[in-house]
């Protein structure tokens, strides 16, 4: 529990600050943009859809290279460790998919106000989905460098077939190559597959994370 709420209470607050800078940012260049032409698109959206997900990837990445092993350090136990984690993966994705959805009726009523056009945007569960898929995946990868070195190279194809499930329903996420339309394939599905890919990246970071080394940097 004490691992849990440390996670939470630092990278969660994090990340709602850097979420908030990024957020003013994105204003400030929308206003700049303005002066030059009009302005037809989402600078948030853009945000959410494209570079939150990286955010999120290097968030995962952070929990299992660098806190893992300090943990372990402290006398905690990997599963201690791997439980804490799973929980503040979702309890992050939400607060992230809440923040999100914050900064779109803030710009909302920004464009408005200044009768500026934005593009569409997804759903607050779709964003949810999407941080969810791609933080865990980030504790994947990292995991399977962390024990295999090199040979973590594999987990990248797995892990890039498991974030593209999660992006389908995300405007402005960008399409998959040479099938058009997929959001229609499957509908509401691709959030019941976006769950699947969670379980499966979560499963993939337990199995390798149990047996991981643990090395600390001594100086």
């Amino acid at each position: 529990m004490k691992i849990f709420r440390h996670l939470t209470t630092t990278l969660v607050a994090f990340s709602a600050m850097v979420a908030g800078g990024v957020f003013a940012f994105a204003v400030v260049v929308t206003f700049v943009v303005s002066v030059f032409r009009g302005v037809e698109i989402s600078a948030w959206n853009v945000v959410t859809s494209q570079i939150a997900r990286w955010f999120l990837l290097w968030i995962g990445v952070y929990v299992i290279h660098n806190l893992l092993p300090i943990a372990v350090a402290h006398g905690r136990t990997r599963r201690q460790f791997l439980v804490a984690a799973s929980g503040f993966s979702v309890v992050l994705a939400f607060a992230m998919a809440v923040i999100a959805w914050l900064g779109f009726t803030v710009e909302g009523g920004i464009y408005a106000l200044m009768d500026w056009r934005a593009d569409e945007h997804g759903t607050p569960w779709a964003y949810f989905l999407m941080f969810l898929v791609w933080c865990a995946v980030g504790m994947f990868c990292a995991a399977a460098f962390d024990r295999f070195g090199a040979g973590g190279i594999f987990s990248v194809p797995v892990g890039l077939a498991l974030v593209v499930v999660s992006t389908v329903r995300i405007p402005g996420s960008g399409n998959l190559p040479f099938i058009r339309n997929v959001p229609s394939l499957l509908g509401s599905g691709w959030h019941l597959m976006s769950v699947v890919a969670f379980l499966i990246a979560l499963a993939g970071t337990w199995a390798v994370a149990r047996d991981m080394p643990i090395r600390l940097r001594t100086t």
